[in-house]
């Protein structure tokens, strides 16, 4: 893709519209490039790409159930209001959620410890919703790739204060909720699950365009790629997850209370050599999808019934995601909103005592909404 040219600083306010149409038709004329050259180049790529391009298999379709999260902060006078939310919708009706609301300090990396927990309650989710059902099939929003890392970050952010040797009384939650999040084996649960895939919707990875299209880096994705090359009622053969190239171990966390927890994290890293990617194109009119799924899914037979589920829940034709991966991240977007109405709740308590200018300058929104 060639660079658009650069917007001058100087400019006065008359001439910003004429600069937003020139930044318009330079991206576009960016973007037209790109396009001329993954149609110019389509044959070229299907042929390279034929011996993994296969026709679906069809099997019978399943319940499908979603399991989504969010988190959200408010910053306030020598604290955050910080809330994280996981919810299961199951066909397009909630049936499990779990949420955790607490004030924070000031904390460098907050994004990181929030980020963390939530992909946590996430995959406790999910787990706990296997356990309480015996069929269907669960969709993981996001990458199990992006949970682990994730969850490492969280991790090693956990060791740093550990090693310290005094935790600070914030981490007593979270602390809870890692221990009970490792000693129940959630994670090995839902990383050998027959009945567990994933689907990240922002799919970043570029393998393939590495490989055979490197005047493409960085411009496209694997997904585009394969939306390009992939007919409709076509896949491409599983790939692994996790290249050799990457490294996958989980670092820094270790728990005193969990005495064999080197295996319990060994036999996750195991389950991550597991999994695997397809690209899947249901129909014309829409793009190829990432899905990554267990080794026990890849058979032709049990594949089916994930294409077959995973096409059928695709009902709405604007939404270019499962029907209830959708919903759970519509209801799990609400957290900020909720967490606001929180701290405009505390705002609210404090002004009879302090005075509304007084509240309003330390505990007031830092910024116009």
């Amino acid at each position: 893709m060639s660079t658009p040219p650069a917007i001058e600083s100087s400019l006065t306010t008359a001439d910003l519209p004429a600069s937003i149409l020139s930044a318009i038709s330079a991206c576009a004329e960016a973007c037209r490039a790109t396009l001329v050259r993954l149609e110019g180049d389509r044959d070229r790529l299907r042929d390279a790409l034929a011996r993994r391009i296969h026709p679906a298999p069809d099997g019978p379709v399943r319940r499908l159930c979603a399991v989504d999260g969010a988190h959200a902060t408010v910053p306030a006078a020598g604290a955050t209001f910080a809330a994280i939310a996981a919810v299961a919708v199951e066909d397009a009706e909630l049936t499990d959620q779990d949420a955790l609301v607490q004030l924070m300090p000031p904390v460098e990396e907050l994004e990181t410890i929030i980020g963390g927990m939530r992909t946590v309650m996430e995959l406790r989710l999910l787990a706990k919703r296997l356990r309480a059902t015996s069929s269907g099939l669960f969709v993981l929003d996001g990458s199990f790739y992006s949970a682990l890392l994730e969850i490492n970050r969280l991790l090693v952010r956990h060791a740093q204060d550990a090693r310290s040797g005094r935790m600070a009384a914030w981490w007593k939650p979270f602390d809870e909720l890692l221990e009970a999040f490792f000693a129940g084996e959630d994670w090995r649960l839902v990383l050998s699950s027959r009945r567990v895939i994933a689907h990240p919707k922002l799919a970043t990875a570029a393998d393939d365009v590495a490989r055979l299209a490197p005047h493409l880096s960085g411009t496209v994705t694997d997904r585009t790629l394969w939306s390009t090359v992939l007919e409709a009622g076509e896949y491409s053969l599983p790939a692994p997850l996790i290249r050799r190239d990457r490294p996958h171990l989980l670092t820094g966390y270790r728990s005193p209370r969990l005495k064999d927890f080197g295996e319990r994290r060994a036999a996750i890293e195991q389950a991550y050599g597991q999994l695997y990617v397809i690209y899947y194109r249901p129909d014309a009119a829409a793009p190829a999808y990432r899905i990554e799924l267990p080794a026990a899914l890849i058979a032709r037979e049990p594949l089916g019934a994930v294409l077959a589920t995973f096409r059928s829940a695709l009902r709405i034709g604007a939404i270019q995601e499962p029907l209830p991966q959708f919903l759970a991240d519509a209801i799990c977007r609400q957290t900020g909103r909720a967490l606001e109405a929180t701290a405009e709740g505390a705002r609210t308590a404090l002004q009879n005592e302090f005075g509304l200018n007084l509240v309003q300058r330390y505990l007031g929104p830092y910024r116009t909404r």
